[in-house]
């Protein structure tokens, strides 16, 4: 894990340029406190700070090829880079280290950018190519790791961050109002090109890029659906998808130093305990709670299920001034107004497993947009169904005994409009409050809330796997693996999410809908495989996910002042992205 910089330019790279890159390393130093490097030529400079996981000695980057002329920075693990380093070492390539990173240099020489097909794991880099004086710069398919760009006068840079290309290349950042407001309003940015800062665009997930004099070229090279439906028998694809899943926990578990289990009393993170148990390894698992008594805690659960698995327990409890002192910490860390009042306990999480002498942890991101375990969502797939039917209903008939059987998705007074309020309907009351009459005043515009439209509304023709398209492509990019990566590294720690492996999204993505989805019961296929696995008070317990108690929360907010907005209401979303305004222009000196 580390933090990458990278820059084209199409004139000649300067002692200045080559100064914003060190200080780019500088800026990121949390992210990889053990080592830095800085390469550049005439025209092309990469920077690189590590955090040291694999190859703990000798994985100094940048990385070079055997001649010299294909120099690489990579953020992220390799996952299958032992077989790999075998086939390209019998192919006559000579390794110099013992990094993982280190067979992307080799695969490119080999396969040119269709190295990617060969890389299994979390990644972006960017890999400057002396002979053909091309930058290529890619992300992983699912989008673990974040890769940012941004057109300077005369080249292009790229970074793991977006303030650091703002903090050394932009002088005066304009802000994308409608980007804030979309963040604000969901939590986390649903466009996935452009950020809240008008000039710093976002490498999606799957994506590569080339730069060369004549310009910055981004491709696609990856999609979730390439597979051919499967045709086998429902208990095939449940040993299929059960054999991927150990597969990737065992992978998610190569390391150099040591590794824990974030649990809860959910699902995901208990399956993942079980099958990293499974392995033969000592696993220690951590989880956090609240001081007094809260429904939301879950240590309970969790420290019960730890002592029959025979796990390593430790945990962390939180009251409302840990919260405060913590929200103070880590806002600095955050790029984006990406908000979620869970990130405070996960950070919480992180520090004390820093404390304890861990450097990487697995969770369970994922679970729930794979196997369809959200219930409003699951509703939302069945209102959007019953459309489409009542719209192609042809008899009128027909189509009143559709309605008279779906009535009660039909009712306006029940919430189950197709409007703004699916994709995320808990924070929708808050926006409107704080949306009505908040203004922002910044670089000397000024702007109305009001005036700006985030809504969502699904297309027509949209089913179930539309919405969990959606929240994959978002939610869970955009919000839970990108604060995993920010609150992770903001502690100099590796985060790793097994259930987001590629090949276990493109294998349930190849399912049929009716074989992984059952209509009222969010998970069960998810829940047959896991069944004698993890208990049944588990699989078949509350949702709770992992929210704080809300008066945490609303103390925060209550002592808040605005900086850039003025607004009579504030909450946790108006607030978060009030700071990030305010740590992305005071590296400017505005």
């Amino acid at each position: 894990m580390c933090g990458i910089s990278a820059l084209f330019k199409y004139n000649s790279i300067t002692d200045e340029d080559i100064h914003c890159l060190s200080e780019m390393n500088v800026d990121m130093k949390y992210r990889g406190p053990d080592d830095f490097g800085v390469w550049h030529n005439e025209k092309c400079g990469l920077a690189h700070t590590r955090l040291s996981i694999i190859g703990l000695d000798n994985g100094h980057q940048p990385l070079t090829n055997e001649h010299n002329d294909v120099v690489l920075v990579c953020n992220g693990e390799i996952y299958n880079y032992k077989s790999l380093v075998a086939k390209l070492t019998q192919s006559g390539h000579v390794f110099k280290t013992s990094s993982d990173c280190e067979v992307v240099v080799h695969l490119y020489e080999e396969y040119g950018t269709k190295c990617l097909e060969h890389l299994r794991g979390m990644f972006a880099f960017c890999l400057y190519d002396k002979k053909r004086n091309i930058l290529f710069a890619a992300r992983d398919r699912v989008g673990e790791k974040t890769l940012y760009y941004a057109h300077t006068s005369c080249g292009v840079v790229f970074s793991t961050e977006l303030k650091a290309i703002v903090k050394r290349f932009i002088k005066k950042p304009q802000v994308n109002v409608r980007m804030l407001a979309e963040s604000i309003r969901f939590g986390y940015p649903i466009e996935q090109r452009h950020t809240y800062i008008e000039q710093v665009m976002r490498m999606q997930p799957g994506e590569y890029a080339i730069v060369d004099d004549c310009g910055l070229e981004i491709h696609k090279y990856w999609n979730r659906y390439n597979l051919r439906p499967f045709e086998g028998s429902e208990e095939e694809a449940k040993e299929e998808t059960l054999r991927i899943i150990k597969e990737s926990v065992k992978n998610c578990l190569q390391s150099d130093v040591p590794v824990a289990v974030l649990l809860s009393g959910g699902i995901d993170s208990s399956a993942i305990a079980h099958f990293a148990k499974e392995t033969g390894n000592e696993i220690h698992c951590i989880c956090a709670g609240y001081k007094g008594s809260h429904s939301c805690d879950e240590r309970s659960i969790a420290r019960k299920y730890a002592e029959e698995k025979g796990l390593i327990y430790h945990e962390v409890e939180l009251d409302s001034s840990c919260f405060k002192d913590i929200y103070k910490k880590y806002i600095s860390y955050l790029d984006e107004p990406v908000a979620d009042i869970a990130s405070i306990p996960q950070w919480a999480l992180y520090e004390k497993a820093k404390e304890l002498g861990f450097t990487v942890l697995l969770n369970g991101l994922g679970g729930d947009e794979l196997f369809y375990g959200y219930p409003t969502h699951n509703r939302c797939g069945e209102v959007l169904k019953f459309r489409n039917r009542i719209v192609s209903t042809q008899s009128r008939m027909e189509w009143l005994s559709l309605l008279i059987r779906n009535i009660r998705f039909a009712d306006p007074h029940r919430r189950m409009r197709l409007d703004d309020r699916w994709p995320v309907d808990w924070t929708l009351p808050s926006y409107e409050k704080f949306q009505e009459a908040a203004t922002l005043d910044i670089n000397g515009d000024h702007y109305s809330l009001k005036d700006i439209n985030v809504n969502y509304n699904y297309p027509y023709a949209s089913d179930i796997n539309t919405v969990y398209d959606l929240q994959f492509s978002t939610f869970m990019t955009t919000q839970c693996l990108y604060l995993a990566d920010r609150l992770g590294m903001g502690n100099s720690m590796e985060i790793r999410s097994p259930l987001v492996d590629y090949r276990l999204v493109e294998f349930v993505s190849s399912l049929p809908t009716g074989m992984k989805y059952k209509k009222g019961k969010p998970k069960q296929f998810f829940k047959d495989i896991l069944n004698g696995m993890v208990p049944e008070s588990i699989l078949y317990g509350e949702k709770k996910g992992f929210t704080p108690p809300a008066t945490y929360i609303q103390e925060l907010c209550n002592s808040y002042e605005y900086r850039f907005f003025s607004s009579p209401y504030v909450f946790f979303n108006s607030m978060l992205a009030d700071n990030i305004l305010y740590e992305i222009i005071r590296y400017n000196g505005k």
